[in-house]
């Protein structure tokens, strides 16, 4: 992180170092012949003025260059993002049986954090789809498995109500605790805590 810091300041003084050589070259070009009578420097323009042009136009090039590439990144993040969020709304709109016992299973064990198996296709398709994220960078691998600890994410929070994921609101029934608990995912059954 720290190389990363220092080299995105090391990037930016050079922009800025670069923008400042543009400038004061473009001034220099601007500036009338007038003011160069002082003292013999009346060569100074035509003497120099050939450089003066080609270092205006590589300093403004390459600032082009930056800001066209920064738009770039700017605009790609957005679609990406707008992608992630069509893809996310579509999926909690077409959530399978097993998909909402998973997401139940975040109210059921009142944990926002659960260690989940990335193999089982659940999980994947939620994580693929931007439903659930990962709350850490640990992994754990355990035999074939690869386990990570995930949440769901902020933006899916405020679509997921009791309702979508298939649970009642208010008090439950005996049968409808019982057809939850069969309904729960063998392998997000950790750390239990009854209904």
């Amino acid at each position: 992180m720290k190389t990363f810091l220092y080299r995105f300041i090391d990037q930016q003084s050079i922009t800025i170092t670069i923008m400042w050589m543009c400038f004061s070259c473009a001034v220099l070009l601007v500036i009338p012949s007038s003011l160069f009578s002082v003292s013999n420097s009346d060569v100074l323009p035509d003497t120099y003025a050939p450089y003066l042009w080609v270092l205006t136009l590589l300093t403004g090039s390459y600032l082009l260059t930056r800001l066209l590439s920064y738009s770039f990144a700017r605009l790609s993040e957005y679609y990406a993002s707008q992608r992630l969020l069509i893809r996310r709304n579509k999926m909690i709109r077409q959530l399978d049986f097993e998909e909402k016992a998973l997401l139940r299973e975040f109210i059921i064990q009142r944990k926002t954090v659960l260690s989940l198996p990335l193999n089982e296709p659940a999980v994947s398709n939620l994580l693929a789809s931007g439903v659930l994220a990962p709350a850490f960078e640990t992994q754990e691998i355990k035999g074939s498995s690869r386990i990570i600890k995930l949440s769901i994410a902020i933006d899916a929070r405020e679509q997921l109500t009791h309702r979508v994921i298939g649970l009642p609101v208010g008090k439950l029934t005996e049968t409808e605790a019982e057809v939850l608990k069969t309904a729960r995912p063998k392998y997000a059954r950790n750390n239990y805590i009854a209904l």
